[in-house]
């Protein structure tokens, strides 16, 4: 029998499995941006909470079996009220991870499903996110899904 692939709001007492998830991308990012981003950046259980108690923003879960497969951290953004700039409503993926053993499972294209439907459920109209330049895995990953750059940000050392 297959084991079920739940995917549902963080909780509290998964503070170090998700943690841990939390690390592997702030290594990724340390790597391809070392001017941007810190080798791991701790998610706290205040930072959790801090997720978990807004409307605009959440963590969720991916659970297969009673192990935590991954996780996503999604942000609410609408567009700023200025005269050239249509309203809309986005949900932002922030990060996305899935542990090294679910990886090319179904795991991330589950908790994107989730995130658009999250996202659907509080108006949003579109579901963005960034990849950063060097990362291909997650570039053809989002590019599977239908997803397409929007714009590019360069950026120069002073």
């Amino acid at each position: 029998m297959a084991v079920k692939l739940l995917v549902r709001s963080a909780r509290v007492e998964e503070l170090d499995a998700l943690a841990a998830l939390w690390r592997e991308v702030d290594t990724l990012h340390a790597r391809l941006a070392p001017g941007f981003f810190v080798p791991a950046a701790p998610l706290t259980q205040a930072m959790l909470l801090s997720f978990l108690g807004r409307h605009d923003a959440t963590l969720l879960v991916a659970e297969i079996g009673g192990h935590t497969a991954g996780c996503i951290h999604l942000e609410l953004y609408d567009t700023p009220p200025e005269s050239g700039l249509r309203p809309r409503r986005r949900v932002h993926v922030e990060r996305l991870v899935v542990t090294p053993e679910y990886r090319r499972r179904g795991v991330g294209r589950r908790l994107m499903t989730a995130a658009a439907a999250w996202g659907q459920a509080r108006g949003a109209t579109q579901l963005v996110l960034t990849v950063w330049e060097g990362n291909e895995p997650a570039e053809r990953f989002y590019r599977e899904l239908g997803f397409a750059p929007m714009s590019r940000v360069y950026g120069r050392d002073l």
